[in-house]
């Protein structure tokens, strides 16, 4: 701490060192409130130089203005009558940096004990991002559930509005051609004509429902004969580069993530990109293992790339197609990035583990 120590306190340098590497902020105070000593972690969390810091209340430092006179009441407070209500907890609280910018922090104080002194050493970790991240985790678990409930929804309406109706009426020109069968074999003949044909329909319309809910090739298949069945598929002629992808199957949720991820990047493309070319690459990767040798990989990473030629300029947060992708690479574990500059076309890479080779 800031104040000079005695010869007859040879642990005080020793002490002083270690709150000066710790890697939270260290802030210690008097009994005025006055700081008298910052550490480097408090310099680099909130802007200010030690030398700027020291001397200065902390009040009017780091506290935001509507806290300062509670803050300055519980300091009095415990002075007087030793009444301590935040002495030895932990409790979130704002805190403001030099710049303004108010930020969310996780404080403990203490007293510590030096003669001839009340000192007050308190210990703050910035949470801002910690917190940030647990809502948008919230948020994602809560979008996935209804997204998974509109899906259930459009099923419905599409069995009932499609092939269920085209059933219904299949039904019916069946029992008419069985009335007519003795009385009129040959209206029956055309009745079962057109029911076979309304046969086909439905079973087609079922097989296109069934493919957008999970393709079967790629459940048979795996992800190499899927990507090739869904980019020809494209009306936007598509470089497919697979080139990196093994031939033994990845888990089923990494290949269905991985599909899904192809084919929203080129319904994008399709929809909004204006784009004469687009270029799908899909490959595994090692990422590098400090605790291995360096002729051991490290756990295997797929990256999935859809990159066009078009006008760019996309938003990743103005359509909920891009945000449910997000969700359901987040829910795995991975990172789905999307740069888009404007005049330079849209890249969509997803990097999803996929466990150990």
């Amino acid at each position: 701490m800031s104040v000079p120590p005695a010869t007859d306190q040879p642990d005080f340098a020793l002490a002083r060192a270690v709150l000066h590497a710790a890697l939270d902020c260290v802030i210690t105070i008097d009994d005025s409130g006055t700081i008298v000593d910052f550490n480097p972690a408090a310099e680099a969390t909130f802007g200010y130089a030690a030398s700027e810091a020291i001397g200065r209340e902390m009040a009017d430092l780091i506290v935001p203005e509507a806290l300062r006179a509670q803050h300055r009441e519980g300091l009095r407070r415990y002075l007087t009558t030793g009444q301590a209500r935040v002495l030895g907890q932990r409790i979130q609280i704002p805190a403001v940096r030099a710049d303004g910018a108010e930020r969310m922090v996780e404080l403990a104080i203490t007293r510590a004990t030096v003669p001839g002194r009340n000192l007050f050493v308190g210990y703050l970790r910035d949470i801002t991002d910690q917190l940030a991240a647990e809502q948008e985790l919230v948020a994602s678990r809560t979008r996935i559930v209804e997204a998974a409930d509109e899906s259930r929804r459009r099923l419905e309406r599409d069995l009932h509005d499609g092939a269920q109706q085209q059933l219904v009426g299949l039904a019916l020109t069946l029992r008419l051609a069985r009335d007519r069968v003795e009385s009129d074999p040959q209206t029956a003949l055309e009745l079962l004509a057109e029911a076979t044909s309304d046969l086909e329909s439905a079973t087609a319309e079922l097989r296109d429902l069934a493919r957008g809910i999970h393709p079967a090739v790629l459940t048979e298949g795996g992800l190499r004969p899927a990507l090739r069945s869904l980019v020809t598929r494209s009306p936007v002629t598509v470089d497919l580069q697979l080139d990196g992808l093994p031939q033994q199957r990845l888990p089923a949720a990494v290949e269905a993530t991985a599909y899904f991820t192809v084919s929203e990047g080129l319904t994008n493309v399709v929809r909004y990109a204006e784009a004469s070319t687009a270029t799908v690459a899909v490959g595994c990767s090692s990422l590098p293992d400090a605790g291995a040798a360096p002729p051991d990989p490290g756990p295997q990473v797929l990256t999935v790339t859809v990159a066009d030629d078009g006008v760019g300029g996309a938003d990743p947060a103005a359509g909920s197609g891009l945000r449910g992708l997000s969700d359901r690479v987040g829910a795995l574990g991975g990172t789905l990035v999307v740069t888009s500059p404007p005049g330079v076309g849209t890249t969509l890479i997803a990097e999803l583990p996929c466990g150990s080779s």
